[in-house]
C-alpha cells in the first residue's frame, strides 16, 4: 500500500485516540462524532485498499468482524464502557492489519486491533500491581486499612488490588470515583464491583456513609481505558504484541526443556 495511505491511517488513529483520551480523563465522556469521523476515514481507506487489491475482502471483513465482536462481548459483560467499544470498532476500520514496518519484538497479530487491545489489557493489569504496592506501603506504615470492616480475607485481597482508601470528604464521586463500601443493616461491607449504571445510586451510597459518620472509605477510580488503548497503540507500533511475544517465548522455552 502506498506509504501516504498508511501515514493517513496512523495519523488519524493517533489523533483520534489522543483527543478521546484527553476527554476521557477530563469528563469520562467522548462525543460519538470522534468515532464516526475516525471510522469513516478508515472505511474509505479500506475500500480504496480493496480496490487496489492490497486488502482481500474476506481478510478485511474477518479482522473488522472479529475485533468488533470481541469488543462488543467485553462491553456487554460490563468490563469496559461504550466509548471503549466504539474506539476499538473505529480502530478495526482504521488499522485492520499491521502496518508495513516491523516492530522491535517482531510479533503482531494479523488482526491488528487485537494486538492493540492485548497491550492495553496488559497495561491495565499492571496498574493493579501499582495499586497493591501503594496499599501495602500504607499498611507497612501502620495504617489499619480495614478498620471497621469484617469482610473475609479474600474479599479484602481483591480490594487491595482494585481500590484505595481515602477520606470520604475528598471522594470525587461519579463518574470518577465510586464507593467500594455499602451500609447493610447498619454495618459497613465491601463490594467488589460498584454499580456504574446509576450515578444517583452511587451518590446515595456516599451520602449514607457520610450520614453514618464514616470518615474514610475504600473507593474505586474509574479507569480511563481510552488512555490505555492509546498507550497500547504506541506499544504495538514500536514493540509489537507483548502478550503474544511472551506466549511464543514461553512455548519455545517449553519445547527446549
Amino acid at each position: 500500500m502506498p506509504s501516504i495511505v498508511e501515514a493517513i491511517r496512523l495519523t488519524a488513529s493517533i489523533l483520534m485516540l489522543l483527543y478521546a483520551s484527553m476527554r476521557d480523563i477530563k469528563t469520562r465522556e467522548v462525543s460519538d462524532l470522534v468515532w464516526l469521523l475516525g471510522g469513516s476515514i478508515g472505511f474509505a481507506l479500506d475500500l480504496y485498499a480493496v480496490f487496489l487489491g492490497v486488502y482481500r475482502p474476506l481478510g478485511l471483513l474477518a479482522s473488522i468482524g472479529i475485533s468488533t465482536l470481541l469488543a462488543y462481548v467485553i462491553a456487554y459483560l460490563g468490563l469496559f464502557g461504550g466509548a471503549d467499544f466504539k474506539a476499538l470498532t473505529a480502530l478495526s476500520l482504521l488499522l485492520p492489519h499491521p502496518p508495513g514496518f516491523k516492530p522491535l519484538l517482531g510479533v503482531v497479530s494479523p488482526l491488528y486491533p487485537l494486538t492493540i487491545f492485548s497491550n492495553s489489557v496488559l497495561a491495565g493489569a499492571s496498574l493493579s500491581i501499582l495499586i497493591l504496592l501503594r496499599n501495602l506501603s500504607k499498611a507497612l506504615r501502620g495504617v489499619n486499612l480495614f478498620e471497621g470492616l469484617s469482610d473475609p480475607w479474600w474479599r479484602k485481597l481483591i480490594v487491595l488490588l482494585t481500590g484505595f482508601r481515602k477520606p470520604l470528604s475528598s471522594v470525587r464521586g461519579p463518574p470518577f470515583e465510586y464507593s467500594l463500601e455499602i451500609l447493610e443493616d447498619g454495618c459497613r461491607r465491601l463490594v467488589l464491583m460498584p454499580s456504574l449504571e446509576s450515578d444517583e445510586e452511587a451518590i446515595r451510597v456516599l451520602r449514607e456513609l457520610r450520614d453514618a459518620g464514616v470518615s474514610e472509605i475504600w473507593v474505586s477510580s474509574t479507569l480511563p481505558f481510552l488512555l490505555l488503548i492509546t498507550f497500547g497503540l504506541f506499544v504495538s507500533l514500536f514493540l509489537g504484541d507483548i502478550p503474544l511475544w511472551l506466549i511464543f517465548n514461553l512455548l519455545g522455552a517449553g519445547k527446549m526443556g
